[in-house]
């Protein structure tokens, strides 16, 4: 009895602090560490299972006696809910017991929720494991004391939340929902033939007039985004916070594309202080970082720039909150996809090379 009163403490005890997170936004950086599914096969977190997919993630270790079959069976109700409703989902378990979970205990954990195609029950070698966890946020030095997560995210899109994993299996759905509409194109964009997908974009765009770093006049569409892909992303010269080492991040991205940037790849800093950033501070700026050529840093009249920043979700009063976020799109296709301006510079290559490929 004492025994079976400790085991229903605990789980009151793990579960209550999950109460607070009913859904928390993240910035995410999931590592390529190689690890070993339930069938034994090996598999790269990032390559094989994350990138270019939305995907359901909670830890777990099978021989839990309290919060880790509930919260099993709650994404298989989530998984059994979706059935074939839009792009599939990848669900990832992970465990929090490298030393007892092989690959064959894990395999007979996963039986009992039925699990299918799509769900990966994941151990490997303790470094790499314990790296994967704690890039995830579900890393705990007691796995006995370890919290109700479900990680809900889409890496492409930039866009990650944190749910209670013994929550209902609704409020898991409602986070992979809108993880999945955050990685989709602007609906604006979403038509059929190439003619009518330019029109489109050129109204959504605008071709409103804006100013580089070297004083030249661009329109926002049809000189700088028409039949290429494009990176933007939002900076101030004057800002202590992000901005530099974004921008030095960017730059080690640019050398990264190489020749591309310029040619048939734009690259584009919006000021977010139109106000204060003139061409001229603008191109004191990039010079600190190496700035090459295709890469446009704008400003204009507070009108102009305003405009183009609320189409695409970068405006805002005050420059000190401004976003992070790198827009990543294909002019040509309509396909736009968000990241993390500061996720890992290859990843960033991967998502512009494979923007269209087949999801």
């Amino acid at each position: 009895m004492k025994t079976l009163l400790a085991r229903v403490l605990a789980l009151l005890l793990l579960a209550a602090p999950s109460l607070a997170l009913a859904q928390e936004a993240l910035n995410v950086q999931v590592p390529d560490v190689p690890l070993v599914d339930q069938h034994g096969r090996p598999v790269r977190l990032w390559s094989d299972l994350v990138r270019g997919q939305t995907v359901a993630i909670n830890f777990i270790f099978t021989r839990c006696k309290t919060i880790c079959s509930p919260m099993t069976a709650t994404l298989a109700r989530v998984q059994k809910e979706l059935g074939a409703s839009g792009p599939p989902v990848r669900f990832i378990s992970i465990t929090l017991d490298v030393t007892n979970d092989t690959p064959e205990r894990l395999g007979q954990f996963a039986q009992r929720f039925a699990p299918g195609p799509h769900w990966s029950f994941l151990t490997g070698e303790p470094d790499k494991v314990k790296e994967a966890l704690t890039a995830l946020g579900g890393y705990t030095p007691d796995k006995e004391a370890h919290r109700p997560l479900v990680l809900v995210g889409n890496a492409t899109a930039g866009k990650w939340l944190r749910v209670d994993g013994l929550g209902s299996a609704s409020s898991i759905l409602e986070a992979i929902r809108e993880v999945r509409a955050a990685s989709a194109p602007p609906a604006e964009l979403d038509v059929d033939s190439a003619s009518a997908r330019d029109a489109s974009a050129a109204r959504y765009f605008t071709n409103t007039e804006l100013v580089d770093q070297h004083g030249k006049t661009h329109r926002f569409y049809e000189d700088l985004i028409r039949g290429r892909k494009v990176l933007i992303n939002f900076a101030f010269t004057s800002c202590k916070g992000v901005c530099s080492p974004m921008t030095k991040h960017l730059a080690e991205l640019q050398r990264k594309l190489g020749g591309r940037v310029g040619k048939d790849i734009t690259m584009i800093t919006l000021s977010v202080d139109p106000a204060n950033d003139s061409p001229e501070s603008l191109a004191r700026f990039t010079k600190k970082f190496g700035v090459g050529p295709g890469w446009y840093f704008l400003t204009g009249s507070r009108e102009n720039i305003s405009l183009v920043l609320k189409k695409l979700g970068g405006y805002t009063d005050d420059p000190n909150a401004h976003s992070s976020t790198l827009l990543i799109g294909d002019a040509a296709t309509g396909m736009w996809v968000k990241a993390p301006a500061m996720s890992f510079v290859d990843n960033l290559v991967y998502a512009v090379e494979h923007l269209n490929d087949p999801r």
